[in-house]
């Protein structure tokens, strides 16, 4: 490096035709003066990056973000928490169900950023709280989701009939079709039919959404439903009660078969007394003091035709109360018996019991029974004025109608 130098005035009188320029080298001075320039411009230089590197490691506050995918519970969540990390410090997150469960969440690093991503199962106000300690302290930061618990919507309807339906034939109809997921959609529908406030029965209707239930009789009917969605989330409904009444038969027809013996004291014949074989067929009708009682007191009118052993043919026409139960029937009564034979023909006091042999109510569908008939004239010689027969009888009457009020 030159620099250039003119003389002064003194100079110019010499009588130079022109100022002449004096060269001169910088030599030590101008060594020194660089070298200073240079050591400012890297104690600059030096500072500068001194600078900037503490202000990079600097401690800030985590700052957190917490997002939900919706706006329901099991919605899948992402947190995020950005944080500038001195050396040696330590990033936590804890989740805070709204139980009060807390967990520490894996987060995953990415220079400043930690990501979480999970599942929130419940219902309510999540809570993420992020923990930065290092040599500056100890610094927070949080954040929130609030998630609605989203059950699906539960609605059924139940129909029953109302008019009047043979016991056998009644039924109860239940309809959960209606019912809709709040997100996504039902994965099971389940009910369970109630009489009285018990259980009598229960079905998938998941495939079929629409059920029958057959009426056991009379009572309050309720129908419960519940649905799951495929996140889990169930609701259950139920219907109002329904009336069921059961109209009972007021008559009904009976049928009887027997067979016995008979012995009695009998002017047209010479060994008398004499016995004999009998069978028989009978018809009859059976009225019930109360048609809807498990046990009730019945009224029995049967007429009768029959042949004892080639001696006799002729008839019997009876009248008789019984108890009816669900195991069986006794009772008494009176009837006249060996109508169309004069020489037979008397009064007979009845004594009579049978056993169900299928239980329904006051009377069994089929009884077997027992009767043992005294005769009035001969009421004193007991011993040898009597019939003794053993029967079938049928009943001929529904079981019962059933009718929603």
């Amino acid at each position: 490096m030159r620099f250039r130098m003119y003389l002064p005035a003194e100079a110019a009188s010499s009588g130079s035709a022109c100022r002449e320029p004096i060269r001169l080298k910088a030599g030590l001075r101008t060594t020194e003066i660089m070298s200073r320039a240079t050591l400012s411009l890297a104690a600059v230089l030096v500072g500068g990056v001194l600078a900037v590197s503490s202000t990079a490691l600097a401690q800030s506050p985590p700052v957190v973000t917490f997002v939900a995918s919706g706006e329901h519970s099991h919605s899948s969540a992402r947190v995020t928490v950005d944080a500038t990390r001195e050396e040696g410090s330590t990033l936590t997150a804890r989740l805070t169900s709204p139980s009060g469960g807390a967990e520490t969440l894996n987060l995953d690093r990415d220079g400043r950023r930690h990501t979480w991503v999970g599942h929130l199962r419940e219902a309510g106000t999540w809570r993420v709280e992020a923990i930065l300690e290092g040599p500056d302290g100890r610094q927070t930061g949080e954040a929130t989701v609030s998630l609605s618990a989203g059950e699906p919507t539960c609605s059924l309807s139940v129909s029953a009939p109302a008019e009047r339906t043979d016991y056998i034939e009644a039924e109860i109809t239940v309809n959960v079709c209606e019912a809709q997921a709040t997100t996504g959609s039902i994965a099971t529908r389940y009910i369970r039919v109630m009489q009285d406030g018990a259980q009598i029965s229960g079905l998938d209707a998941t495939d079929q959404c629409e059920r029958t239930f057959i009426l056991q009789g009379a009572g309050l009917y309720d129908a419960v439903a519940e649905v799951v969605d495929d996140r889990g989330m169930s609701a259950t409904c139920s219907s109002n009660d329904v009336d069921v009444e059961a109209l009972h038969a007021r008559a009904w027809l009976t049928g009887d078969a027997a067979g016995g013996m008979t012995r009695s004291s009998r002017e047209d014949i010479m060994d008398s007394p004499s016995s004999a074989p009998l069978g028989g067929v009978a018809i009859g009708i059976t009225v019930p003091f109360d048609p809807g009682a498990d046990s009730t007191t019945a009224f029995i009118a049967r007429a009768a035709a029959g042949v004892a052993h080639n001696n006799w043919f002729g008839g019997a026409v009876d009248a008789l109360f019984t108890r009816q139960t669900p195991g069986g029937f006794f009772g008494a009564g009176a009837g006249l018996w060996g109508i169309g034979d004069e020489d037979v023909a008397d009064v007979a006091l009845i004594a009579a019991g049978g056993l169900n042999l299928d239980r329904y109510y006051q009377a069994g569908q089929t009884q077997i029974y027992g009767e043992l008939r005294l005769f009035a004239q001969h009421i004193s010689e007991l011993q040898d004025n009597y019939a003794a027969i053993l029967g079938v009888r049928v009943n001929f009457r529904p079981t019962h109608d059933l009718r929603a009020r």
